[in-house]
């Protein structure tokens, strides 16, 4: 695949980038109203279960897992595509699917000693050290096969500045968007009031908005490559 990037693509893979974001956060809470009861409260950059819920209930620890659990199966998913789709425009959409889960984000979670495998396992195990190994073990495990399959997949002749691109560019792009701005709102009052899934309504809004977005323009994803329309070889 020789990626190029449009001004339409763009729009259309942050647009993913944002919707598997709040989905990955659904996914948390979602698990938790399961088990809890209830909708525990969030914002866009912390969630949480019922107050009191993990010390009744332990599975409650599974809500921490099932945003992981989900986005690694859509990297797999999307990995899957990638490497077995008839049509270039599938394998774009495989390639989109990986990166636009933000794998190096669990990844650098993981390495700095945060992020939910971390905490999840600390909770299982008691042990801080052993979590934070095992965590970035089994994520690096999760990781390589779907991110060696996307390198081996771009043609372009700076492949590796390509890879580094997607790689890291919509964390920076997530961040910047997601907890520099919407966060920020939702802490300064607008639209902070909590009703539906135990989310401030703008998170509603927002999630409902980049949803659309994608969906209206889901054919850009296509445009990553010149050649979407043939077969792939």
């Amino acid at each position: 695949m020789e990626l190029r990037i449009t001004p339409k693509f763009t729009v259309t893979f942050l647009a993913l980038v944002f919707m598997l974001h709040e989905a990955h956060e659904i996914a948390h809470t979602a698990v938790g109203r399961l088990i809890c009861g209830c909708w525990g409260e969030r914002d866009f950059n912390v969630w949480g279960v019922c107050e009191g819920c993990p010390e009744q209930n332990p599975l409650a620890v599974l809500a921490t897992f099932a945003g992981p659990v989900f986005t690694f199966s859509l990297i797999w998913m999307g990995t899957r595509m990638l490497a077995s789709a008839r049509s270039e425009r599938q394998r774009t959409l495989g390639f989109s699917l990986i990166f636009a889960n933000l794998p190096f984000a669990r990844l650098l979670g993981a390495g700095l000693k945060g992020g939910d495998e971390v905490w999840g396992l600390n909770t299982l195990l008691n042990n801080s050290s052993a979590a934070w190994i095992l965590a970035f073990v089994l994520i690096f495990l999760i990781l390589f096969f779907p991110l060696s399959t996307a390198y081996k997949a771009i043609s372009n002749k700076r492949k590796t500045l390509w890879f580094l691109l997607f790689l890291i560019a919509p964390i920076l792009i997530d961040v910047l968007v997601v907890l520099g701005v919407m966060n920020t709102l939702v802490e300064n009052g607008v639209l902070s009031d909590y009703w539906i899934l135990g989310s401030p309504r703008l998170v509603t809004v927002w999630t409902l908005f980049v949803t659309l977005v994608f969906v209206l323009t889901r054919a850009n994803i296509a445009e990553l490559t010149a050649s979407s329309d043939t077969p792939a070889q």
